[in-house]
């Protein structure tokens, strides 16, 4: 596009651009992803936040640095966020979120070599309204499918409240809750228990205040608050655990049920406490590592100029050259990559021998 051709309207504070052709892929995808209505308006915020990055030297240096790290690379995961964020942003959601709970659980019991069966219904008709209520979107049996079944209602937006035994239905005005929809669930999937699974980015300000992580509703069942923009879903482990065990618990007709559930109550106030202490641990591990990358990164600078300063003497003066390799920091980048690497490697090695 020639510059002539871009004019610029003081008086009006606007600018005219002429009619252009662009052949960037992202730029393809981005525009072939957005309905025709919403276009223009999508043409703007670009032109808008483009302008933006441009002006921002931070946001430039951001975009600069990743490039020269991971290239081509991050387009491709950029294409792949604004599509997952798009997506989740319609009705698609919820089926997206009914997959993610689905296979960290299938993960969950390959991982612990259990004979569950984990099977989506969200789609289909339960016992409820004439086999046409399809409350419930994921059933679990356990052991097989002739097991003790848990069913589990996944949740990712702000249109639920937690609710409780008082409220009814049936009174004006009244909208589903966590409550009910347990209740619903587990009677609609002839289930013996019902958890129901809640999004921390957009859950609503109810559910965050009384799910933390794991909670009881009496009466209901299991109420479970996962971090999927993090891939998190540890809190949804350690509740199917413990009501996979009430389950085979509960299934044994010698046990009190009064005895049984004051051990409940225990047992989740115990993993509740849990779940906390590692969310705790996790923050300082994280300092920690944050904190080591740092130190190794002084490290390796301070040897950069330790080693060039060692070289200078009378017949070898300090050269722009040499202040230039000090600028680039080859030596402090390769170090900051592996100390990361192996932080990393010793995370995760942590990570899976405590699980």
């Amino acid at each position: 596009m020639a510059t002539t051709t871009i004019r610029i309207d003081h008086d009006n504070q606007t600018v005219t651009f002429p009619e252009t052709e662009v052949s960037d892929e992202l730029v393809v995808q981005l525009f072939d992803d957005t309905s025709a209505a919403e276009r223009e308006e999508l043409y703007d915020d670009i032109l808008r936040i483009g302008a933006y990055a441009h002006l921002e030297d931070r946001i430039g240096a951001f975009l600069a640095k990743t490039a020269e790290r991971i290239g081509g690379e991050f387009e491709y995961l950029k294409l792949l966020f604004e599509a997952r964020k798009r997506s989740m942003a319609t009705t698609e959601k919820g089926a997206i979120a009914e997959d993610d709970v689905e296979q960290a659980l299938k993960a969950l019991v390959t991982d612990r070599g259990w004979e569950d069966s984990i099977v989506p219904t969200g789609n289909s008709g339960g016992e409820l309204s004439g086999g046409t209520n399809k409350t419930g979107d994921l059933l679990a049996c356990i052991g097989g499918v002739d097991g003790p079944r848990l069913v589990l209602e996944v949740k990712f937006d702000k249109s639920i409240n937690l609710g409780d035994l008082a409220d009814a239905k049936h009174e004006q005005n009244r909208k589903d809750t966590a409550w009910s929809q347990l209740v619903e669930a587990a009677a609609n999937r002839k289930a013996g228990l019902s958890m129901i699974v809640f999004d921390k980015g957009s859950a609503s300000s109810d559910i965050k205040k009384k799910v933390r992580d794991v909670t009881w509703l009496p009466g209901a069942g299991l109420a479970v608050m996962v971090d999927p923009e993090r891939g998190d879903y540890r809190n949804l482990e350690v509740a199917y655990g413990f009501a996979r065990a009430l389950l085979l618990a509960t299934a044994r007709p010698e046990l009190d049920t009064e005895l049984l559930s004051v051990v409940v109550s225990r047992a989740l106030r115990e993993v509740q406490r849990c779940l906390e202490a590692q969310g705790h641990v996790d923050t300082i591990v994280g300092s920690a590592c944050a904190l080591l990358a740092d130190l190794e990164q002084s490290n390796a600078a301070l040897s950069s100029i330790q080693e060039l300063l060692e070289t200078v003497d009378a017949e070898h003066p300090l050269t722009g050259k040499d202040l230039f390799a000090l600028h680039e920091g080859e030596d402090v980048r390769a170090a900051i990559d592996r100390v990361e690497k192996e932080l990393n490697d010793l995370v995760e090695k942590r990570l899976s021998e405590v699980s």
